[in-house]
């Protein structure tokens, strides 16, 4: 795990070394929180962040509309090598080779190899990028609360105030919510409450994305509470992992005082770990007290 770094010692060049890692969840939450503080004070940082992910967008979608390589290319590329003799020629085979591969896709596979897990491709047919598997009984959690609580129930369009929104929530994850809405232009605010979850108190946030007023535009924010024997039992890091469980694309992490921090959508695996990236820096502040 890579260790939180104080905002003091940041300079622009150690941000953008780590700019990939944080574009992809790789780094902590404290640590994804320090360097998202320093984009958004250091213009020149923000841009290169901009630019870094829409040069992974562009790469994305480059390679998922680049056909697989056809049946048997792999066995007549080996066969080929097998007969080149080991002399110096040999370079020009093997850059032949390469190229055979590439243009069949095998640059396509190179950048999407990062996948969650099988489970996530097997339950939804979408491949979540960039992210480990997210622990089954953290997923599990917040795949059921988004079901049996944000599904479930009938919500407004959007909460009527950000008071409404938060309405007798306590004052720390009251903060939070509200960073967290604030992170996420693209949804509207719907409901910050408490749920009772396999005998625990869970903290529930509920959003939904803009021009979408059906229970597909629902998203669900879940956080258990400190000590929590879910969180506890389940097997989850400060990395931000992804998964799919009972239809439903999820996301999450760990942050430092020991919570979890859980997504739950209908959107696909991409979103879910966007969504994260986006709220958990905000809870990792707000959440991390007594």
């Amino acid at each position: 795990m890579t260790a939180p770094l104080q905002l003091r010692d940041y300079a622009c060049a150690k941000v953008r070394r780590r700019l990939d890692s944080y574009l992809i969840g790789e780094l902590s939450v404290d640590l994804s929180h320090e360097i998202l503080e320093h984009l958004d004070r250091c213009l020149e940082c923000g841009a290169e962040a901009r630019a870094r992910e829409k040069l992974r967008a562009t790469v994305r979608r480059v390679a998922a509309a680049t056909p697989g390589p056809r049946d048997g290319l792999e066995g007549e590329v080996r066969a080929l090598l097998a007969r080149t003799p080991m002399r110096r020629p040999v370079a020009g085979s093997l850059l032949l080779a390469a190229s055979l591969l590439a243009a069949a896709g095998m640059t396509g596979w190179l950048v999407l190899s990062r996948t969650a897990s099988p489970e996530a491709s097997k339950n939804t047919g979408a491949t979540v990028l960039d992210a480990p598997a997210l622990d089954a009984s953290a997923a599990d959690l917040v795949a059921l609360e988004h079901r049996n609580c944000a599904r479930a129930a009938s919500w407004p369009r959007e909460a009527a105030s950000s008071e409404a929104f938060t309405s007798g929530v306590e004052a720390p994850l009251a903060a939070a919510a509200q960073a967290a809405a604030a992170r996420l232009p693209g949804y509207a605010p719907v409901s910050a409450h408490e749920c009772g979850h396999a005998g625990e108190t869970i903290f529930h946030i509920i959003l939904r994305r803009r021009g979408d007023e059906s229970k597909d535009g629902l998203v669900s924010v879940v956080v258990t509470r400190p000590l929590s024997a879910l969180a506890a039992r389940a097997k989850v890091t400060e990395v931000l992992a992804a998964s799919s469980r009972l239809g439903f694309s999820v996301a999450g992490a760990r942050v430092k005082d020991g919570r979890l921090v859980l997504v739950a959508g209908s959107a696909d695996g991409r979103a879910a770990l966007e969504i994260g990236r986006a709220v958990l820096p905000a809870f990792a502040t707000a959440v991390a007290v007594p």
